[in-house]
């Protein structure tokens, strides 16, 4: 929740009226004790999006989205938790932290180094458009051997920065700022030894770099001298830039990525400029750098797709590898699509053109793929040790992908392709994560097995819904169940925050709860189990029955994973291991 208290968070929940916000945005038609109208977030002909004012939540039955009024906000809008909580903050009246003085003095702040840029960059594409001396007509000359015409120069808003040490700080001291100021912003220089500024960036043909919302934090800059050591000049951090933080030309993107589904990750400014002017608009720039795990979140707010194209150079595909487990730890779908060894996006365009560049997309490897065909250029397959390697340096990357389905075809595929048993692989895959492998012993349907975790999910799910219809069920369950007697992990994240707010002793709502949650699938998830039919009958024999079912598949899974940790022991040899584990079984299998 960061820094803004769950009290505060609470109130701009209780205050924020669904129906009022959503209304805000599009058109509702009253049915029955709902709402309902065409889902802002699918196409659809047909009705299928609800509003419940009775819960405070929204429900979409054709494309499965769901939540509160803080939910509708951030998805809507495109906003994180905090830009959200803030907007409903403001229409509430409702003072949050970071209005105290000392957090309003660097709002201002940040507001005027926002302000600041956007003078640069009129100042600076001034300078590129309507220059006329020699300097401009070599930036000029040198964009238009690039084949970048006026019209791109416009649509990007590049700009030219002079040679001289204070052509912009002139232009932002007659506006009111000092020089001191500047310098915080980035903007300016402080010389060595001296009190005197001078412009950071000159010489250059300028970038502005842009957030998600269009609003200029930052600048990189192009030398025009050859002998500059710098090729690229970026600005430093600032109050309202950190590095890793942003991709160029997002804030152009975003609309084609939300509309394909898919972004494309290149590395610098041409390699963007040159695909999105040709028509290939879903794509963003890393500036030069490996993704982040701030970029990856950036993105996953539109799409959960990604191809990276870095240059194929070593820079390059090192920061493609680096990029891939953080893409997986971020539940990201990733390709990786590649060029020639001497080829960038920009140049590959201008000699094979843009449809020859859409193929290489649609060719994309998967990360399986790009990473073993990598390690096997860096170490002989052909060799024992070569192919260690390999398992070591892929298996931890295999093992980050969330889908087990996929997790399982990855391990069988290394196998073959090293061309050694499965079973030596799960084996190093064990000693390299100290997990058991998954098919050492077939599972019984009766010992936890599929039909019987299939079951327990349900029980769970009825149980998790009584404690969402009345929340004295919370208080039930709490003394009959832990945390861990829960198999299913969107049931257990729900509980474990219900036990968590109970045990606090504070006010649980629905439309509350649900901010508590990140995950888009936790909230449609949440949604789904609160705005089904309320369950009748005797609820306390519901209840009980289960509390005994996921009580005797918990005993069952726990006897099961004993008995696979036993055999394991036994195959390594570690006595003590068993004896110790063989006394946990024992001590199971009598209570």
């Amino acid at each position: 929740m960061g820094f803004i208290p769950e009290d505060v968070i609470s109130q701009v929940i209780d205050r924020s009226d669904i129906v009022e916000v959503i209304s805000g945005y599009i058109p509702l038609k009253r049915a029955g004790r709902n709402f309902k109208a065409l889902c802002p977030f699918h196409n659809e002909k047909t009705p299928s999006f609800v509003v419940n004012p009775d819960k405070q939540i929204f429900r979409c039955f054709g494309c499965s989205v769901g939540g509160n009024a803080l939910t509708f906000v951030m998805k809507h809008e495109r906003m994180d938790f905090p830009e959200a909580i803030k907007f409903l903050a403001a229409k509430a009246n409702i003072a949050i932290p970071e209005d105290r003085p000392e957090d309003k003095a660097k709002s201002d702040l940040r507001q005027m180094v926002i302000k600041a840029n956007e003078l640069a960059v009129e100042y600076f594409h001034n300078n590129l458009i309507n220059g006329k001396d020699d300097e401009v007509l070599a930036a000029r000359d040198y964009l238009r051997k690039r084949k970048v015409n006026a019209g791109c120069a416009k649509r990007f808003k590049l700009g030219y920065a002079y040679a001289a040490w204070d052509g912009l700080l002139k232009a932002l001291r007659q506006k009111g700022f000092s020089d001191k100021f500047i310098e915080k912003a980035g903007l300016a220089v402080k010389s060595e030894g001296k009190s005197s500024c001078y412009d950071r960036f000159r010489h250059r043909v300028i970038f502005p770099i842009f957030d998600h919302r269009n609003r200029p934090v930052a600048f990189g800059g192009r030398t025009m001298q050859k002998d500059e050591r710098a090729k690229y000049l970026n600005s430093p951090e600032t109050p309202v830039y950190t590095k890793g933080e942003h991709l160029y030309g997002f804030n152009w993107a975003k609309a084609s990525v939300e509309k394909e589904d898919s972004v494309v990750v290149v590395e610098g400014y041409m390699d963007f400029l040159r695909p999105f002017h040709e028509g290939v608009e879903n794509v963003s720039a890393s500036l030069g750098t490996a993704l982040t795990t701030e970029q990856i979140r950036l993105v996953r707010r539109y799409t959960k797709n990604v191809v990276m194209l870095f240059d194929m150079d070593m820079a390059g595909q090192s920061a493609t590898l680096r990029s891939l487990d953080l893409l997986l730890e971020e539940d990201m779908n990733v390709r990786i699509a590649t060029l020639a060894d001497d080829e960038d996006p920009d140049s590959f365009i201008l000699e094979y053109g843009v449809e020859a560049f859409k193929k290489c997309l649609t060719e994309a490897r998967n990360l399986f793929d790009f990473k073993l065909a990598r390690l096997m250029t860096e170490h002989n397959a052909a060799t024992i040790e070569g192919r260690a390697k390999i398992c070591q340096e892929l298996i931890p990357t295999i093992e980050k992908v969330k889908s087990e389905v996929v997790r399982d075809g990855y391990l069988l595929e290394l196998a073959q392709r090293l061309r050694v048993k499965e079973e030596v692989v799960l084996r190093e895959r064990q000693r390299l994560l100290g997990k058991p492998t998954r098919r050492s012993a077939p599972v019984r349907e009766d010992a936890g097995g599929p039909r019987a975790q299939k079951n327990v999910h349900e029980d769970e799910r009825l149980l998790l819904r009584l404690m969402l219809q009345s929340l004295d069920w919370v208080r039930v369950a709490h003394q009959n169940l832990t945390i861990e007697d829960f198999q299913d992990q969107m049931v257990r994240s729900v509980v474990e925050k219900l036990y968590e707010l109970f045990e606090a002793e504070k006010e649980i709502s629905l439309a509350g709860l649900i901010s508590f949650f990140e995950n888009d699938d936790a909230r449609s998830f949440l949604t789904v189990c609160a705005d089904e039919e309320a369950l009748t009958g005797d609820q306390e024999q519901i209840f009980d029955d289960c509390l005994r079912r996921i009580k005797s598949v918990g005993f069952k899974a726990e006897r099961q994973r004993l008995r696979e940790e036993i055999r394991t022991a036994e195959q390594a040899g570690d006595w003590t291991a068993v004896r110790r584990l063989q006394e946990e079984l024992n001590t199971i299998i009598k209570g």
